[in-house]
């Protein structure tokens, strides 16, 4: 059964009543049983910069609603997936209006790295049981510790960038340019790359800043110097747009691209140009061509469901979904204590396609694999192959767990220096 509506306020909202129950049920002995749903509130960018982003989540996460069911004990699971528009005015507003008016038990966190921080301000202080998709803003990492309500189940947004900092110098490379966009996310992940390449002993020759909103990215291209590569932070669309002036500016076969995850993550690499990115490499929690059982049943599945390979944020749904239901399974579906649901979420096991996922009790971010991926022909199509892994990496990456902090909120105040 599926059930459409809109939230009250200035963001669309779609409420998809994932029911195979319902609501109310009698026991063999003649008496009520407790049916009471299980409300999920969804963040969603289903619109703006980062629409294809979030429409890959949601896919994931519906994948695996058909893969291991919509009712736990009796509790039909009610997602209501709330589009933020790629704007944290209109994420803060969804989750006051999911929380306040919808009466959700819990939230899945929005993915602009901004628009994480506006959630995260509000859910902390209200006791909101919160899955964030990555810890790009230090309120997060205040809050979980102060409020005790919040984790993030896929990635720190600088994981990647520390480790892709010391790999590039492992590859010969002295001397790196690095694009960005200019905002939480983009600082915080080329803060990373750039302290991890000088620690190994690189030089930076120049920082580009672009706004999130840059539908031309030459202007930023052309300035770039003459360097041995160069680390581009890009997303959604504007990974598009930034792939194709670097080939249109002559750059492709002269000067190496790497970036982090989302240069060519599966929710942009369908729309990018194949003489554009390919051989690029990029830095990532989750490549779409991971060679395990596990990640090519899911690739596959997901692949035959809607015509595409998974992105990160394919991935990260999926497994959002299955923690929570596993979780719920030891609560036997009850989730009316709300300090009860998050630590059940907290200590239960992560089985995710990416590779072996703990949650760090000290940021209650994962201990994760990271890949080195390069884009590669694959059969027929473009793919990002994991050419090395960094296994079992510690939030951190490989800096001092004190470095990487005063790292992480400095970054986050502002542009990297």
């Amino acid at each position: 059964m599926r059930t459409v509506r809109r939230l009250q306020g200035p963001a669309l909202a779609v409420a998809v009543f994932l029911a195979v129950s319902a609501c109310s049920g009698s026991s063999q002995g003649g008496g009520t049983t407790n049916t009471t749903p299980i409300k999920v509130g969804f963040i969603l960018s289903l619109t703006g910069t980062f629409a294809a982003n979030g429409k890959n989540e949601q896919n994931g996460w519906n994948l695996a609603v058909k893969e291991v069911g919509g009712t736990v004990n009796g509790h039909k699971i009610q997602t209501t997936f709330a589009d933020d528009q790629t704007d944290p005015n209109v994420a803060l507003s969804d989750a006051r209006a999911l929380v306040e008016q919808d009466g959700v038990d819990m939230l899945e966190g929005p993915i602009p790295a901004n628009a994480i921080g506006a959630v995260a301000g509000y859910a902390g202080p209200h006791g909101i049981p919160t899955d964030d998709i990555a810890i790009c803003s230090d309120q997060q990492i205040t809050n979980y510790k102060k409020f005790n309500n919040a984790y993030a189940s896929d990635w720190n947004c600088d994981q990647p960038g520390l480790m892709l900092g010391q790999w590039a110098y492992d590859q010969g490379y002295r001397h790196i340019s690095t694009v960005a966009l200019d905002y939480a996310f983009g600082w915080i992940s080329t803060g990373a790359f750039i302290a991890a390449f000088k620690k190994a002993g690189g030089s930076i020759d120049k920082q580009i800043w672009a706004p999130i909103t840059t539908s031309d990215f030459t202007p930023f291209v052309t300035q770039l110097p003459t360097s041995d590569a160069v680390f581009a932070l890009m997303a959604g669309a504007a990974s598009v747009r930034f792939t194709q002036a670097y080939k249109q500016l002559g750059f492709v076969g002269k000067v190496p691209l790497i970036g982090n995850t989302t240069l060519t993550d599966y929710s942009a690499l369908p729309a990018e140009d194949p003489a554009a990115v390919q051989g690029v490499r990029i830095a990532a929690q989750y490549c779409d061509g991971i060679d395990t059982p596990q990640n090519t049943k899911f690739a596959n599945a997901y692949h035959a469901a809607y015509g595409r390979w998974p992105s990160y944020y394919s991935e990260a749904g999926y497994t959002k979904y299955r923690l929570l239901v596993s979780a719920l399974q030891k609560l036997k579906g009850d989730v009316s204590n709300k300090k009860k649901l998050v630590s059940t979420l907290k200590s239960t096991p992560i089985v995710a396609p990416r590779g072996p996922v703990t949650l760090n009790p000290a940021t209650w971010s994962p201990n994760q694999n990271i890949y080195i991926c390069q884009v590669q022909r694959v059969g027929s199509d473009l793919r990002n192959v994991p050419i090395k892994t960094y296994k079992n990496v510690k939030p951190w990456g490989n800096l001092k767990q004190s470095e990487w902090l005063q790292l992480f909120t400095k970054n986050a105040a502002g542009r990297p220096t």
